[in-house]
């Protein structure tokens, strides 16, 4: 029993999902701390709309790897807090596009700000080399495993 678990400890995946795991769980308490009601999840949507506004709610899912449900459900509160509107596409009036709203907008400096110091917490004691490797060998790991 103990050597499969020690198997799973050192997994990859394991390691990786675990450490993944802990730093939403940390920005999400900085955001909070710092008084802001925003979630990581809604902070990785609210960075590809910064990056482009009006996106289709399909590209969103697909740039922050959810999957849609998950992602109507995070444009729904995150339209409830008044960070995101939907617009209709003027092309094809079926589909939504999501733009940022004033607050949404406006929150951006603040709010990488606290992303900023979390980093810096999530990777003291580690060298800027050892980062470097680190986050070559998983965009490697993610090109690899992608569908």
């Amino acid at each position: 029993m103990s050597k499969n678990k020690h198997n799973l400890e050192e997994s990859l995946g394991y390691i990786m999902s675990r450490a993944g795991r802990a730093m939403g769980t940390r920005l999400n308490r900085n955001f909070t701390d710092a008084g802001y009601d925003v979630t990581c999840e809604q902070w990785s949507v609210l960075m590809n709309l910064w990056q482009k506004n009006g996106q289709s709610q399909q590209d969103l899912a697909q740039n922050t790897c959810k999957d849609k449900t998950s992602m109507t459900r995070l444009i729904d509160n995150m339209e409830k807090h008044n960070l995101v509107v939907r617009i209709p596409n003027k092309v094809d009036k079926r589909q939504k596009l999501i733009y940022l709203t004033k607050k949404g907008r406006d929150l951006q400096a603040r709010l990488a700000k606290v992303v900023h110091k979390t980093l810096q917490d999530a990777q003291k004691s580690i060298s800027v080399r050892d980062i470097e490797l680190c986050k070559d060998v998983l965009c490697r790991v993610y090109e690899n495993a992608k569908v």
